[in-house]
């Protein structure tokens, strides 16, 4: 009778050698969180010495249905990271036509990290630059016409490291984070008119004439009496400003407006003294002059010379105390134009950032129509940040969301002002709103907000284990934030063994990395998701798509990539699919016949 096996079994499994009534069905305990074909991963532009088309047909033939393009240009690739610049015709025309045939998705872009924020900072100047935000949007825009020309349509990203800012101090920190860092002894200002950056110590004691309870300046007959203010002080003092709506609302704004003010008290002293002695010297001409009369009338050449002489000498004197008194003057005002300026770098960094994503948004709506309109384009474009890392803002899911949400405000407002060069008669203000929304979309990375562990403070007597799984339960609450909030466009599923950047596949670190997809799908979250564990490709190629679609609960067989009925997981990692190690037992030719026998006569397992 003849057997015909419907399951994909190999020579190692033992179910390769029994009959399929013998066969042990593993019971499927769930749906799959995601359907396998969602379930892509991410592709290098360049590894390894392979080009985009080579490293795209790799991940093909690996079984991904769904790939994001991660731009990273070749050691020897000279000038800026634009990939569109490096792609010609026939590469484009070659990658088009490898996702037609395969029908698979290359759904999105990611950028470089050199490319790593739209606020135009300088990490290496410590400065907000126009040159550098300029730069940054056209890189962007470069992208999004090579997402449209050889995608037809996807999402662009780039890491969101705008700027640095403190840890222990933001709003959205309850104190369950504490960074040891430099950083965290400095408090950040910048001139907005120059974008240069100045450092406030945050750790250092000033003396200054005010009062430390009521904040008001100490009386002038009191003499020189200071009394001494930490970083604490000029925070309360900032809150105190904030309930009674007058002053300064920053601790940072409140220690410059304080620290200028006192030299310019001082420049107003100069300015005052200045004038007195000019004053006086303006008194010692007059009454030289009347002398130099009385001479005249005598005829007294000796003493005519004399006294002009003086007059000369005084005059010069008056003027220098006059340019002097001007001198103070102008330092004042300029200072008082300096108080103006400086801004917290939160304030300054975020509407830049927010401006430039606006923009980046416009370009994304404009190629989509464009697009559309040619019949290259099918599905929209959109630019968003990636979430980042906890040093620089764009690092936590709360900054991350107002990045979002804010420049979707600011493209709309673009959209729908007169007087914007952005402006568009024909949209009215809710359909800008939806078009913002379109156009402007994040990405989450599990990997980046795992890193929040390395700052996440210990409670007394608290073990390590104890503190990750505590820890696991903010990153539980914060995807459920990022879940509800709509600013996420796309996922990129990465673990990590611990509060190090990783990129290990979903389920192989110590993060909740697939109850975070299960929490996106409660949420009908319909964008792209890949996983980015290429670290482990180095164990076995393929484990950074197969270990999402073990973890994700995916059956391997019927609709799939295996013929025959569904196989499970549980099967499947019992063979040699996917092992690392080798098998505990003889196989095939090597397994002894069943015509040997011991001396004992006792059968050889």
């Amino acid at each position: 009778m003849v057997e015909w096996r419907t399951a994909y079994y190999g020579p190692m499994d033992r179910e390769y050698h029994e009959a399929s009534s013998e066969v042990t069905e593993h019971k499927q305990l769930e749906e799959p969180i995601f359907p396998l074909n969602r379930l892509g991963e991410t592709v290098p532009e360049s590894a390894g010495g392979r080009n985009i088309v080579q490293t795209t047909q790799a991940a093909i033939r690996g079984g991904a249905g769904t790939i994001q393009l991660i731009i990273s240009p070749p050691p020897d690739t000279i000038g800026p990271g634009s990939i569109g610049a490096r792609v010609g015709k026939e590469v484009r025309q070659a990658l088009r036509e490898i996702a037609l045939a395969n029908e698979v998705k290359i759904a999105g872009t990611e950028l470089p990290t050199s490319l790593n924020n739209l606020s135009g900072f300088d990490h290496r100047q410590n400065t907000f630059s126009d040159e550098v935000r300029k730069r940054n949007l056209s890189e962007v825009k470069d992208a999004i016409k090579f997402q449209a020309d050889v995608m037809g349509g996807g999402e662009i990203d780039l890491v969101s490291w705008e700027f640095p800012r403190g840890i222990n101090d933001s709003d959205w920190n309850r104190g369950e984070f504490k960074r040891e860092s430099e950083v965290e002894k400095l408090a950040w200002l910048v001139d907005s008119r120059t974008g240069r950056t100045a450092r406030l110590p945050k750790d250092q004691s000033i003396h200054i004439a005010y009062d430390k309870n009521t904040f008001e300046r100490l009386p002038a007959e009191e003499g020189g009496q200071l009394q001494e203010f930490s970083w604490k002080d000029f925070e309360r003092w900032a809150e105190h400003n904030k309930k009674t709506g007058k002053g300064p609302k920053t601790p940072e704004e409140i220690f410059v407006e304080v620290q200028l003010g006192s030299q310019i008290d001082a420049l107003k002293g100069q300015r005052a003294r200045s004038l007195q002695l000019a004053e006086q010297e303006k008194r010692n001409i007059e009454t030289i002059k009347r002398e130099l009369e009385r001479a005249r009338e005598q005829a007294d050449a000796q003493a005519i010379e004399k006294l002009s002489r003086e007059i000369d000498r005084h005059t010069k004197i008056y003027e220098d105390y006059i340019n002097g008194a001007r001198s103070a003057s102008q330092q004042a005002e300029d200072l008082k134009e300096t108080i103006k300026s400086y801004k917290p770098i939160k304030d300054y960094g975020l509407k830049r950032s927010v401006q430039t994503y606006a923009e980046a948004g416009i370009a994304a709506m404009q190629e989509t129509e464009l697009g559309k309109a040619k019949g290259v384009v099918t599905q929209d474009l959109a630019i968003g940040p990636e979430l980042g890392w906890p040093d620089y803002f764009g690092g936590h899911p709360d900054e991350f969301i107002k990045i979002v949400k804010e420049s979707r405000k600011e493209m709309a407002k673009m959209l729908t002002d007169k007087n914007s060069p952005y402006y568009n008669p024909r949209l009215s203000r809710k359909e800008a709103e939806k078009r913002a929304e379109r156009h402007i979309k994040g990405l989450f990375d599990t990997s980046h907000l795992g890193m929040w562990l390395a700052h996440f403070k210990p409670l007394p007597g608290e073990s390590e284990s104890a503190r990750i799984e505590r820890f696991n339960k903010w990153f539980v609450k914060k995807t459920e934030e990022l879940a509800k909030s709509g600013t996420v466009g796309s996922i990129q599923f990465v673990d990590s063994g611990s509060a190090a950047h990783g990129h290990l596949p979903p389920g192989e670190g110590i993060f909740p990395v697939i109850k975070a997809a299960e929490i996106f799908k409660k949420e009908g979250f319909d964008g792209f998701l890949v996983s980015e564990g290429h670290e482990e490709e180095r164990f076995g190629q393929g484990r950074i798509r197969s270990k999402l679609w073990q973890r994700a609960g995916n059956p391997l067989g019927k609709h799939n990539y295996f013929h025959g009925a569904p196989s499970m997981w549980p099967r499947e990692q019992s063979s040699y699919f996917g092992k690392q190690y080798s098998p505990l037992f003889m196989f095939g030719s090597y397994s002894p016949s069943n015509e040997f026998k011991l001396w004992s006569d006792v059968p050889l397992e």
